[in-house]
């Protein structure tokens, strides 16, 4: 890890930080003292003792690349639909720094292009963490309501601020857990539901158990691959009433963010991790 805050002026790749130096240090000391606890851990086999390791150590590198360009450049998001939205400072679930970048899940940004062109007037994002759909969708379409739910209390929190300071806390209506009787205050052809919630998804989106979802637009975050069998099961409750379009993870172009330039390569690659542990394609249904 390189000396932060004692940057020598050859070197083009340290990682600048607004915070002190006792707290950076206190940062790298946690981040040790778990890889060590790991490494002295005999009851964990070595190949998944070096993958926690190598996970933790990520994790901690992604933060103080999220610092260096919070330091350098703020708190608002640099491109992609949300440009300028302001950001917490800390997330609450999840990556930080694609989402500050504007590349965060980039392969949903034609979907989103759709939703700001149909300008629903209900928009739905149920798992809404700190507010990154939800607060980035208000922005977008000014004449929209969005409803945002999640069973995190901080989370909330935090989407509210959020809101407020992006100056869309009038048109933000938050909400704890989501159940399939909720489904019924929302009207078929002016409702978009955006869904991230974990693999709960096939649970609450049962077109039997809630009727009316047959008549609402769903983005969905699938978290598994869409060959696994209960994914299969999940596309055909939709197949005779919605069209499917399925949407793969797909590789980011470093070169599209000048931010990054300067930095080694593998910081350039862990500022467009998204904290996945394996493929979590979309699917973006329309009601026919």
């Amino acid at each position: 890890m390189p000396a932060f805050n004692k940057a020598a002026p050859a070197d083009k790749h340290r990682l600048r930080s607004s915070l002190d130096f006792n707290r950076i240090r206190m940062m790298h000391d946690e981040t040790l003292l778990k890889i060590r606890r790991l490494l002295d851990n005999t009851e964990i086999q070595p190949v998944e003792k070096l993958h926690s390791v190598l996970r933790l150590a990520a994790y901690h590198r992604a933060w103080l690349i999220a610092n260096t360009l919070v330091h350098t450049g703020g708190l608002a998001v640099r491109a992609g639909p949300f440009k300028g939205m302001v950001l917490p400072s800390r997330v609450a679930e999840g990556c930080f720094v694609p989402k500050l970048l504007g590349c965060y899940e980039a392969e949903l940004h034609p979907v989103l292009e759709h939703i700001r062109q149909r300008a629903y007037p209900n928009v739905v994002n149920i798992g809404c963490a700190e507010g990154y759909y939800a607060v980035g969708l208000a922005r977008l379409m000014p004449r929209s309501r969005v409803w945002a739910y999640d069973t995190d209390e901080k989370a909330r929190a935090t989407c509210a601020r959020v809101a407020e300071e992006n100056g869309v806390g009038d048109r933000i209506v938050l909400g704890g857990a989501f159940a399939h009787d909720d489904f019924e205050q929302f009207t078929a052809g002016e409702t978009v539901v955006i869904v991230d919630i974990e693999g709960a998804e096939l649970n609450l989106l049962d077109p039997e158990t809630a009727p009316v979802i047959k008549g609402l637009d769903i983005q969905v975050e699938m978290h598994n691959s869409f060959e696994v069998a209960f994914n299969r099961d999940f596309i055909a409750r939709f197949e005779e009433t919605h069209e499917i379009q399925r949407i793969l993870p797909a590789e980011r172009d470093i070169s599209a963010y000048s931010e990054l330039r300067e930095f080694e390569h593998l910081d350039q690659l862990l500022a467009f991790w998204e904290f996945r542990r394996g493929p979590n394609p979309w699917l973006f249904m329309t009601a026919r």
